[in-house]
């Protein structure tokens, strides 16, 4: 070990080029590999706060007419009779909000900004689990008067107010004043990808009437009693919006009725697909790694033939030789994992705070890479190294 410790540092750059393949296939794959679990992390924690007992009903996009392409408009046909009646048809529903929404101008002193602005029922907080950092949400009061007050989300709030307590201060949503009378808790995207942080949230008869001026929902937002009662509650749903829509072959829905778990599914389908991608990616960068490696012995060994001659010569034997270059490449890949380990825990809390991601640091994983990156070192290092000890001593004292 001491003879192999003086020759690495005789050959410094190439055992530090050896070190950072090792290090940096290791440190990529944990990287990828934790940033993969923080984003299914992220999605169970949204699992947990929801719950399984929610059923969505949303307005279709508009379909062609008279041959031309669909505009991509929300159709207007979910009106306040269809919320009534599914209101009134499902015995097990436990509360329920109508939402509206649209992209307007909000402004705040010398601020302004462009958000999303959706009309909510005082039941939508309570729905979604969203607590409050500041004050509080609208009650039922302030909605069926169709007051002008708002909740902002947490990034919202703090693009236009910073780091000043906005509860009390006024907001301009075009151009109308609203009080802001509470700050949500940051959560993150929704399970839909929506950037929910960001929403304004007001009154519903407030946005419908005082500000977009319309008589239709976007969507409708279900709480059952339990879990067990969604999957029956869907089929109920869709077949009452069909018969109220005179939905048939010829007439497809204009609607869609979605549970809280089509969504879990797709998006836990969607992170199981990203798994497997990026533990794929984990393990190329260790292949390409350990292929550097390789290279990098397979020329160390070229460039020291005279010496492998001169060692030989003097009476080492074919498995001194083995033994002493398949050390080395060992040492440097000991090295350079980890290196590789440390440099992984430090780009996936980036990482992490890069994209807002729960940080998961998984021990199991790192092991796993670690594990992986010696054993490949080993045999893309022991290939060289057998190479060099079946050379002939004569060939390589007489190399050039």
């Amino acid at each position: 070990l001491r003879s192999v410790w003086l020759r690495l540092g005789r050959y410094r750059l190439r055992s530090l080029l050896a070190i950072a393949c090792a290090a940096l296939g290791v440190a990529g794959a944990i990287a990828a590999v934790n940033y993969a679990s923080g984003g299914r992390d992220q999605i169970l924690a949204q699992i947990r706060r929801l719950g399984s007992n929610l059923v969505i009903v949303s307005a279709e996009q508009s379909r062609a007419v008279a041959g031309r392409e669909r505009t991509g408009d929300i159709v207007t046909t979910l009106v306040e009779g269809d919320y009534a009646a599914l209101r009134r048809e499902l015995p097990a529903l436990r509360r329920s909000s109508a939402m509206v929404w649209q992209d307007l101008r909000l402004k705040a002193g010398y601020l302004s900004k462009v958000g999303r602005v959706v009309g909510v029922e005082p039941a939508y907080f309570p729905l979604k689990a969203w607590e409050f950092t500041a004050g509080a949400a609208f009650d039922v009061e302030a909605a069926r008067r169709s007051a002008r007050v708002a909740v902002l989300g947490a990034r919202v709030a703090r693009d236009l107010f910073d780091a000043d307590d906005p509860v009390g201060a006024r907001i301009f949503i075009s151009r109308i004043p609203f009080e802001v009378v509470g700050v949500l808790a940051e959560r993150g995207p929704g399970l839909d990808g929506s950037d929910e942080d960001s929403h304004v949230f007001v009154p519903l008869g407030t946005a419908m009437r005082r500000i977009l001026n319309r008589d239709h929902y976007h969507a409708i937002l279900l709480e059952l009693a339990a879990p067990g009662q969604v999957e029956p509650a869907v089929g109920s749903l869709r077949e009452l919006l069909r018969i109220r829509h005179r939905s048939s072959t010829k007439r497809p829905d204009d609607f869609r009725v979605q549970s809280q778990s089509d969504l879990v599914r797709t998006q836990l389908a969607a992170a199981a697909r990203l798994g497997f991608l990026v533990r794929w990616i984990a393990g190329s960068a260790l292949l390409v790694a350990g292929l550097g490696m390789l290279a990098i012995a397979w020329i160390g060994v070229r460039d020291r033939t005279r010496e492998i001659g001169t060692r030989r010569a003097l009476g080492a034997t074919a498995r001194d030789i083995f033994v002493q270059f398949t050390v080395e490449a060992l040492t440097l890949a000991a090295i350079g994992i980890a290196a590789g380990v440390a440099l992984g825990v430090v780009a996936s809390r980036v990482i992490a705070a890069g994209t807002g991601l729960p940080l998961v640091l998984d021990a199991g994983n790192a092991l796993l890479a670690a594990g992986v990156a010696l054993v490949l070192n080993l045999g893309f290092g022991s290939w060289p190294a057998l190479r060099a000890a079946r050379l002939d001593p004569i060939v390589a004292l007489r190399y050039e």
